[in-house]
């Protein structure tokens, strides 16, 4: 795997790579491939960008967009 970057979101830090891919639902946006908060009974969290840090992946060399499960307003964004 090709390391692009590291992010902060809240306490953690992640290695954004190649095949990342976050969920971008028009009220937040989550990065949905690694997580490494506490989770129960087998359910995944998925960590939350702010603002700021959706705009510094925005200005990855190269990421693909396209519409989440044929939605009007979510949106996959896949680090390429």
């Amino acid at each position: 795997m090709q390391y692009i970057n590291i992010i902060k979101i809240g306490r953690h830090e992640y290695d954004i790579q190649v095949g990342d891919k976050f969920l971008d639902n028009g009220a937040c946006v989550q990065l949905l491939t690694q997580s490494k908060e506490k989770c129960e009974w087998g359910k995944k969290t998925s960590p939350v960008l702010s603002k700021k840090v959706w705009k510094q992946v925005l200005e990855f060399p190269s990421y693909k967009k396209y519409r989440y499960a044929d939605s009007k307003d979510m949106y996959i964004y896949e680090i390429m």
